[in-house]
């Protein structure tokens, strides 16, 4: 299957949800998709700026394998992100620091130049530029697939309007959905994916929605990021094999649910023994 780069960042996440520990740990949406489709099949690799506090993450055993040949190593301490939840599940706040990931538009920009036979995929995050970086995907006909994050969708789903209808795929959550749907009007993109938690899933395509695709139960949620980027990637990895949008829904659905009874990958990380 043709690889895919995943543009997108990779970070230290502060987890803080009432009535449990803090957690430090790996995340991003770069690390999280890209990790997704490699364990469906995917060839995947992350394209992401990170400092050196993390420059050992190739070897960190609890990832698949990836191509890691794509990461910028930058002067600065990778991204941070101090998430707040309530007992729901819900963010309440959340703290930034963008660090390494300030040089993520310009690495993407080099990347996408030097990359004309790879497909893309890209999280569509702040500090990104995502016109620029959609802009440069279109004008080099690359085929690309996107998705957002409800914090920022408000500011990046509009400013990405120009360029969705080119998207081969679109994931975002029920609220995004909405935005997406003001902001392509008559032109809807080609085949979207609407999540809402543990609510059902489903496919639109072509403007038509499909049947629903319920989530299993979770009988005990051990972590609540990077259930939808594994999904996403999910998604990716049974599309580039040809199965049909329900039949791969179905499977990232599954893979998304299996992702939250996991334990995080907390820090400090297991690395490989030097040779």
């Amino acid at each position: 299957m043709q690889r895919t780069i995943v543009i997108g960042n990779i970070s230290l996440d502060h987890i803080h949800r009432p009535g449990h520990p803090p957690l430090h740990q790996l995340g991003g949406a770069a690390l999280h998709l890209a990790a997704a489709a490699a364990r469906a099949g995917l060839p995947a690799a992350p394209a992401a700026s990170i400092g050196s506090d993390l420059a050992h993450l190739p070897d960190d055993l609890r990832l698949p394998a990836l191509d890691w040949t794509l990461l910028y190593h930058a002067p600065q301490p990778s991204a941070a992100f101090t998430i707040h939840y309530d007992r729901a599940g819900t963010v309440t706040a959340v703290d930034t620091a963008y660090g390494a990931a300030e040089h993520l538009t310009a690495h993407a920009l080099r990347v996408i130049d030097r990359h004309p036979q790879a497909a893309f995929h890209i999280s569509g995050r702040r500090p990104l530029d995502l016109p620029a970086v959609l802009g440069a995907l279109t004008a080099r006909d690359h085929t690309f697939t996107l998705d957002f994050h409800l914090p920022s969708a408000p500011h990046l789903i509009p400013a990405a309007a120009p360029w969705l209808h080119h998207a081969t795929t679109v994931f975002v959550n029920a609220e995004e959905h909405l935005l997406l749907t003001q902001s392509t009007g008559s032109r809807p993109c080609p085949e979207v994916v609407v999540t809402d938690g543990p609510r059902p899933a489903y496919a639109v395509l072509n403007g038509r929605p499909g049947p629903p695709v319920i989530p299993p139960a979770v009988p005990v949620l051990r972590q609540i990021t990077g259930a939808g980027d594994t999904l996403a990637g999910t998604y990716l990895a049974h599309r580039a094999r040809g199965i049909p949008p329900g039949t791969a829904l179905t499977h990232a659905v599954q893979a998304a649910s299996r992702h939250t009874i996991q334990h995080p990958l907390t820090l400090p990380a297991p690395h490989r023994a030097p040779p």
